[in-house]
């Protein structure tokens, strides 16, 4: 902890540090600020001797080039001379906490899915810049609560070999394998290569991690379907991504990526599969009141050569043009069903006094015969679309599982 606040200077800056914020095994980190008040960190490298020196000039270095949202930048560096604030330092943004911090709040697929894709985004960056990380754990992601950003850090191990990681395990393993969790299995053996499946490896230890809480090891760990049905698809990346041997991972960031989208598709395709072998085809279903029951003649008045007829209740075009089609009938010459004129629950035509009472009679007769003509050309439109339902459904079903077995041969 400072006892008072510390201000240090370099050639574009003066920076005042007032608490310290986290140590590890490449230096002490500190808060402060600059001269115009904005909250910087200031991390500084303890405990000097060359071979730390130059990791620090590399992380510095990369740092300092670096411009890509998702990895950290350097914003400035320069070398202290007093007190606790004695040796080499860089300056970069303060962030709100880490990964693993944000790993405490409740689990939410949809953010969850977000800030991996962010993770991914900062560790490919570095990868092609030529950076491999070689100790990615949630601690070394850094969280802008404003900008609901994840930013890759901590770059001083990325020169780190095998040998070297063993004895950092072997000479004091109190202090120094909680820093391992994160570690491929190739970085605890000595004399093998170590690159950037190596950081592959922690990524889907972390993606499996944020989703169950468990950071999975071994064969019976808790699974992302577990908690997260809609997201199963992505046990089986995780379970590539953590193989034991760096030939059976993902070879790239990329490949990681188009992994996870392969494996979306697929798992939307069988579910897709699977909502077709559970649909339904209804065939034959006539709900139409009207086709089931014809309305009834209620009223009839005559007036000036115009007969006006009252149904028990109103009709409509369907209906209408079954009367108008429905074939074998009998009427008074000249005045078929197509002389009458519905609207609503009124019909009207023009009729001579002599007929009227032939014409109700013959419309009393139209009236079953209208709904039974309804009814059967309902039922045949429902047989027809029934049929063109399967023949869609089936040829649905043969795309989907075209598409599963071609896209779960395709070997990047």
């Amino acid at each position: 902890m400072l006892k008072a606040p510390i201000t240090v200077q370099t050639t574009f800056g003066d920076y005042t540090v007032t608490e310290t914020l986290g140590e590890g095994g490449a230096g002490r980190v500190y808060g402060g600020v600059d001269e115009t008040g904005t909250a910087i960190a200031l991390k500084l490298l303890t405990n000097v001797n060359n071979d730390k020196r130059r990791r620090f000039k590399n992380e510095t270095t990369f740092l300092a080039r670096n411009n890509h949202r998702n990895i950290v930048s350097v914003t400035d560096f320069g070398i202290g001379t007093t007190g606790q604030l004695r040796g080499p330092f860089y300056i970069m943004p303060r962030y709100t906490s880490s990964l693993r911090e944000q790993m405490a709040r409740p689990s939410q697929p949809d953010r969850i899915i977000k800030l991996f894709s962010q993770m991914l985004n900062g560790v490919e960056a570095a990868h092609l810049l030529g950076a491999t990380h070689r100790d990615l754990k949630p601690e070394n992601f850094l969280f802008s609560a404003e900008e609901e950003r994840l930013a890759v850090a901590d770059f001083g191990v990325a020169s780190f070999i095998s040998d070297e990681l063993l004895t950092l395990v072997e000479t004091n393993p109190q202090q120094r394998l909680a820093n391992f969790v994160y570690a491929a299995p190739e970085q605890r053996r000595r004399g093998t290569s170590v690159d950037g499946r190596a950081d592959i490896y922690a990524l889907g230890l972390m993606l499996n991690e944020m989703f169950t809480g468990e950071v999975p090891h071994g064969t019976n760990y808790k699974l992302i379907g577990s908690v997260s049905a809609d997201n199963g698809f992505m046990d089986g990346v995780v379970a590539q991504m953590i193989s034991q041997s760096p030939d059976a991972r993902p070879s790239s960031i990329a490949a990681v990526k188009d992994l996870l989208e392969r494996n979306r598709v697929l798992d939307l395709t069988r579910q897709r599969l699977n909502e077709i072998g559970n649909t339904v085809v209804y065939e034959g279903d006539v709900t139409d009141p009207l086709a089931h029951e014809p309305p009834k003649l209620v009223g009839a008045d005559w007036n000036d050569g115009t007969l006006r007829l009252t149904l028990d209740r109103p009709v409509h075009d369907r209906w209408i043009r079954a009367i108008y089609e429905m074939g074998n009938y009998s009427a008074v010459m000249g005045h078929d069903p197509r002389t009458f004129q519905f609207s609503g629950k009124t019909v009207t035509t023009s009729m001579p006094p002599h007929s009227v009472q032939a014409a109700v009679d013959y419309f009393k007769q139209w009236l079953p015969n209208a709904t039974r003509t309804l009814h059967y050309t309902l039922l045949g439109e429902a047989k027809r679309k029934a049929s063109e339902d399967r023949a869609r459904l089936e040829q649905e079903r043969q795309r989907e599982e075209t598409r599963m077995k071609v896209n779960a041969a395709i070997r990047i």
